[in-house]
C-alpha cells in the first residue's frame, strides 16, 4: 500500500515542485500500449481514450466510470510505474505487489490536486456510528461522506481524509489522500465524486508552476523572528510579475497542529524583480513565532490575483517552527537514608569518566578522574557530611555536597543498584531535623522522562507518545506544587530505594531504562514541551495498570474536591479483566491496546481524560 504521506513528517531541506512530483519517464514500448512521454513532460489529453486492459478489472470492481469517470489518457509512465489518469482519480500499477488486491492502487491523486496544503485539523473524539475520528490525518468522516465512503472501499479507493468538510465554489467537499467528494442537495445525486484528474490535468499544463527550497527554520523562543529562507524557482512558462494586477507574492498560512490559528501569519513579501521562467531568486523572510511556545508549521505559498498556487495544484510546503522555552529542570529524589531504610548508610558516588565535587557554597573539595569513587554519610551527633575520598583522607563539611560530571561523563550512585547511572548531576542533602539524609538527582525534564519504567519500549509508537504526555503533565504539576511548598525535591523515583515515598510518584530507573531502549527518548523529543491540560492548567494525570471496563473518578477513590478531568469513563479494552491498580485517569495497557488499534496519542489520552486539551509548556 501507500506510505501515508500525509501523515509523515517531511525532511528539510526541502524541494517541492509539482512537476517533479508527477515526471514521466521517457522509456516505453508502443506495442505495449504505453505513450511515449519524453523525460520531465506531463500526461496528454487523449480525447475518446478508454480504459487500458491493465486497469480494466480495478474500473470495474469500484463502480467503472460512475465512480473514477472515463478515462482522459492512454496509459502512461509515471515516476517508473504504469498509470492512467481518469475523470475522478489517477491508477498506478504495482507489479511487486502481483497477485494481492494492491497490484493497481488509486495514486495520491487528492493530495496532488489539493497542492499538499494545510487544512485544519481537529481535535481527537471518540467515535460513533455517523461519525468517524481518523487519527492518523487528525480528521473526521461524517454521515452521508462517510457511509460513501464505506461503500466504495473506504481507504483502499480514497484514502484517508485530509480535511474536514469545507466549501468550494457553492458545494461542500471533503478532500481525501486520493480523491474528492462533494455534497449538493439540489443535485439528482447529491454526493458525487469529483472531477479532480480533469482538473489537475488542466493546471498541469497551465503556465503556472514553482520549486521552493526551503532551509530548516531553527527553534527559537516565543515572539522571536528567526530568519526563514527559501529560494523560489519559477518552473512555469510566463514570467512572474513583481507589480501591478497580476503581481505574484510570497504568502504564508500557519498550519498549527494542536492549536487554533489565533495569531498572524508572516506579512506577504513581494517579489523583488520580476522572474522569467527557469529563473530562481532567494528571499529572507523574518518568521515572526508566536507568543507562547508550541511546534508549529508554517506553509509558504505563492499567490496571484488572490490565488493561491496550492489551489491551482502547484505542491506547498510545511515548515516545521519551533517556538521553544528553556527545558526546565526537575530534582528527583533517589535514594532516602534514614531508619526508614537500614540498607543505606552512605552515598558511594563514582562516574564513567571523572566527577567533580564541591560544597554548597561551591568550594572544591575533590576532583576525580576515571572510576575513582567517593563516599558521603551523616555525622550526627556534629550535624556534618564526612567525604571520604579515593585516597581515603576524609573530609568534613556541613551543607549540601554537590557532585557534577565532567564533560562527557556520568554519575553513577552504587546504592540504588542495579539502576546506578544517572544523567545530570547528584546532591547529597541532610535534614538535621529528621536526621535523615537525601540523594537527589538533578536533570532536564525530557532526561527524566527518559528514565520512566512504567512503560516498555516494544509497545506502539503511539502508546508511548500517549505515555510521555501523560509522565509529563504528572511530573510537572506534581513538581509545581512541591516547589510552592518549598520540598527538598520535586518527585521521588518511587523505587525500594526511597521506602518513605514508595510509588507515590512515577517509577525511575535513570540511564537503565536507555540501555533497554531508545524509543521513550524518542518520543519524549517528539512531544517536548507538551502537557495535558484543564481550564488553561497542567492536570496531576495519574494513571494505572489495568482497568475492569472502566476506569473510577478521583473523588469516588480519593476523596476531596472532583476533578472535572477524572471523572471516570467506560474502558472496552479492559473488559473482562481485574483491575490492577487505583483505576483513576489512563490505563496504561488500554492505551497500548488503543494504539495497536490505530489511535493516536492525542486519541488515546482525551479517551480517558475528560475535557483536556493540549499546550505546550516550554
Amino acid at each position: 500500500m501507500h506510505r501515508d504521506l500525509m501523515g509523515a513528517r517531511r525532511r528539510w531541506p526541502l524541494r517541492i515542485s509539482r512537476r517533479r512530483l508527477i515526471l514521466a519517464a521517457s522509456a516505453a514500448l508502443v506495442a505495449t500500449g504505453v505513450r511515449p512521454i519524453r523525460t520531465g513532460a506531463l500526461p496528454e489529453a487523449a480525447p475518446g481514450a478508454s480504459v487500458d486492459p491493465l486497469f480494466q478489472p480495478f474500473f470495474e470492481q469500484y463502480g467503472g466510470a460512475s465512480v473514477l469517470g472515463e478515462p482522459l489518457t492512454l496509459r502512461f509512465e509515471r515516476n517508473g510505474r504504469n498509470a492512467q489518469l481518469f475523470n475522478n482519480f489517477l491508477l498506478e500499477h504495482w507489479p511487486e505487489h502481483a497477485g494481492t488486491p494492491y497490484e493497481i492502487q488509486p495514486a495520491l491523486l487528492g493530495a496532488l490536486a489539493s497542492g499538499y496544503r494545510y487544512f485544519n485539523e481537529v481535535a481527537p473524539f471518540r467515535s460513533w456510528s455517523q461519525v468517524e475520528y481518523v487519527p492518523a490525518t487528525r480528521h473526521s468522516l461524517r454521515f452521508g461522506f462517510l457511509d460513501t465512503w464505506h461503500a466504495h472501499g473506504s481507504s483502499d479507493l480514497l484514502g484517508l481524509p485530509i480535511s474536514e468538510e469545507v466549501p468550494d465554489d457553492g458545494v461542500t467537499a471533503q478532500w481525501f489522500q486520493r480523491g474528492r467528494l462533494s455534497y449538493d442537495p439540489q443535485r439528482s445525486v447529491p454526493i458525487q465524486f469529483d472531477d479532480i484528474g480533469r482538473q489537475w490535468l488542466a493546471h498541469s499544463v497551465d503556465d503556472i508552476d514553482a520549486e521552493y527550497a526551503v532551509e530548516p527554520l531553527p527553534p527559537a523562543e516565543p515572539d522571536a523572528a528567526p530568519p526563514l529562507r527559501m529560494t523560489l524557482t519559477n518552473r512555469g512558462r510566463a514570467t512572474w510579475p513583481s507589480s501591478g494586477p497580476d503581481a505574484v507574492a510570497l504568502g504564508f498560512r500557519w498550519a498549527d497542529p494542536y492549536t487554533p490559528a489565533d495569531h498572524a501569519p508572516p506579512n506577504e513579501q513581494a517579489l523583488p524583480h520580476d522572474l522569467p521562467p527557469g529563473e530562481a531568486l532567494t528571499l529572507e523572510v523574518p518568521a515572526q513565532l508566536p507568543s507562547r511556545p508550541g511546534q508549529f508549521r508554517l506553509q509558504p505559498d505563492l499567490r496571484q490575483n488572490g490565488e493561491w498556487f496550492s489551489s491551482r495544484g502547484v505542491a506547498a510546503p510545511l515548515v516545521e517552527a519551533y517556538a521553544q522555552l528553556a527545558t526546565p529542570e526537575v530534582r528527583v529524589g533517589l535514594l532516602d537514608i534514614s531508619d526508614d531504610n537500614p540498607a543505606a548508610e552512605r552515598a558511594t558516588i563514582t562516574s564513567t569518566n571523572g566527577m567533580v565535587v564541591r560544597d554548597e557554597g561551591g568550594a572544591l573539595l575533590a576532583e576525580t578522574s576515571g572510576q575513582e569513587q567517593i563516599s558521603v554519610e551523616r555525622d550526627i551527633p556534629n550535624e556534618l557530611q564526612l567525604l571520604t575520598l579515593p585516597d581515603g583522607s576524609r573530609i568534613a563539611t556541613v551543607g549540601k555536597v554537590l557532585v557534577a560530571p565532567q564533560d562527557g561523563s556520568m554519575l553513577r550512585l552504587l546504592e540504588t543498584d542495579p539502576w546506578t547511572t544517572y544523567r545530570g548531576t547528584l546532591e547529597f542533602a541532610w535534614l538535621p531535623a529528621f536526621t535523615t539524609a537525601w540523594v537527589i538527582n538533578t536533570l532536564p525534564m525530557e532526561d527524566y522522562l527518559s528514565g520512566i519504567v512504567e512503560q516498555g519500549d516494544h509497545i506502539g509508537w503511539e502508546a508511548l507518545r500517549a505515555s510521555v504526555i501523560a509522565f509529563r503533565s504528572y511530573g510537572t504539576a506534581v513538581r509545581t506544587g512541591k516547589r510552592a511548598r518549598g520540598a527538598l525535591f520535586d518527585v521521588a523515583a518511587s523505587t525500594r530505594h526511597t521506602p518513605t515515598l514508595f510509588t507515590r510518584d512515577q517509577v525511575y530507573h535513570g540511564m537503565a531504562r536507555e540501555f533497554s531502549g531508545t524509543r521513550l527518548r524518542e518520543a519524549a523529543a517528539a512531544t517536548r514541551g507538551m502537557v495535558m491540560a484543564y481550564a488553561g492548567e497542567t492536570i496531576m494525570s495519574v494513571y494505572f495498570s489495568r482497568a475492569d471496563g472502566r476506569t473510577r473518578s478521583w473523588h469516588d477513590v480519593w476523596g476531596g474536591k472532583p476533578k472535572p478531568w477524572a471523572m471516570g469513563v467506560p474502558d472496552p479494552y479492559s473488559v473482562g479483566q481485574r483491575l490492577l491498580g487505583h483505576g483513576i485517569g489512563l490505563p496504561l495497557r488500554s492505551a497500548n491496546a488503543m494504539a495497536a488499534d490505530g489511535a493516536n496519542a492525542e486519541q488515546i489520552l482525551t479517551a480517558y481524560y475528560t475535557g483536556i486539551d493540549f499546550q505546550f509548556i516550554y
